[in-house]
């Protein structure tokens, strides 16, 4: 995540440069210290302006360094409004799970982020002679970055409609829940802007929500329960993965049927004996999961490699299961989402 909000970042001050570079901003003055150096730009007062400042020993360098703080300022505030559970992913190495956020997260944060600073720019830089360092002001009107950001929660708005409308027209079950599970997801991101546009707006007002959140997480989670999906197992060398993927369903919002569904979800889970290594038990695994229609169409397919180590063969044999239960249970309800839309 550290990389990708980076490139998040480098993305910004990309067209805030460009920004920059065409605004006429006042040249390096060494006059007398501005108050905007110390926090307090008069001329651009808090109640117009969002002000961030930057240093170097070049001027190019502390425009370049008081923009991205100006980014920062919204990065940082969208970043922690956005992150869910969804946007977490499990990888294994080792044995030991971690945890990684979704770089699909910073991609929308770059957007987000990009659309709300259009029409930053650098308005004054001062240099400060005793000690041969310059410092720039950016600037932000309020007004226009609460405009930009009306205007994307606008498109949010309609393309929720269109997810809605084809939702509700489908006669694809799984089509149908992917809509709305899109339609919710693009919500979610208005609420972010909505809570950044209470930042910038000193009143504290946004715009009001079309949708009701919770009303559209009600009728997702109807869809969910509404399918039809039975289980069947490919391979299960350590005995237990028909109940585990049958409870792994239940905790995600999927019923499993016992009878016949309109779809199957095979689980395969490969098991590999490595062998004791400096005193541990090694077990590589590789999970895998297809869901199939019953004319025998594949939907999709994932899989998940797992490792595992322990003193005794069976606490290997068990961690292997745990990792197996874990990695459904946080990747199964996307991973059927992403079938029902052949992303993958």
């Amino acid at each position: 995540m550290k990389h990708a909000l980076s490139a998040s970042l480098f993305g910004c001050l990309a067209s805030l440069i460009l920004v920059a570079c065409v605004t006429n901003s006042k040249p390096a003055d060494a006059g007398p210290r501005p108050d905007w150096v110390d926090g307090n730009a008069g001329f651009y007062p808090n109640s117009k302006y969002m002000t961030a400042t930057g240093s170097a020993s070049n001027p190019e360098l502390a425009k370049d360094r008081a923009l991205a703080n100006l980014v920062k300022v919204f990065e940082l505030h969208i970043k922690e409004s956005s992150t869910t559970s969804s946007d977490t992913r499990v990888n294994v190495k080792n044995g030991q799970e971690n945890y990684t956020k979704n770089q699909r997260l910073a991609q929308q944060i770059n957007i987000r982020t990009d659309k709300v600073v259009q029409g930053a720019r650098v308005a004054e830089t001062w240099l400060d002679k005793p000690v041969q360092t310059y410092h720039a002001l950016a600037v932000l009107d309020r007004t226009q970055a609460g405009n930009n950001i009306r205007s994307e929660m606008e498109r949010l708005d309609s393309e929720t409609q269109v997810e809605l409308q084809r939702s509700e027209k489908s006669s694809d079950p799984l089509f149908s829940m992917a809509a709305l599970n899109k339609a919710l997801s693009l919500q979610q991101e208005r609420q972010t802007l909505q809570k950044t546009l209470k930042v910038i707006d000193l009143r504290g007002k946004g715009n009001p929500e079309r949708w009701n959140m919770a009303d559209l997480r009600g009728r997702l989670e109807n869809k969910l329960q509404s399918l039809r999906i039975s289980t069947a197992v490919d391979n299960d060398p350590l005995g237990r993965l028909g109940q585990t993927l049958k409870s792994a369903m239940g905790n995600t919002g999927f019923p499993a049927t016992n009878g016949k569904g309109d779809y199957i979800l095979v689980a395969d889970l490969d098991v590999q004996d490595l062998g004791m290594r400096q005193g541990w038990y090694w077990l590589r695994g590789r999970l895998g999961i297809k869901l199939v229609e019953t004319d025998g169409k594949i939907r999709g397919r994932s899989t998940w490699p797992l490792k595992v180590s322990a003193l005794q063969r069976n606490d290997a044999e068990a961690r292997m299961m745990a990792q197996v239960s874990r990695t459904l249970n946080a990747n199964l309800k996307p991973a059927i989402i992403e079938f029902a839309t052949g992303v993958k």
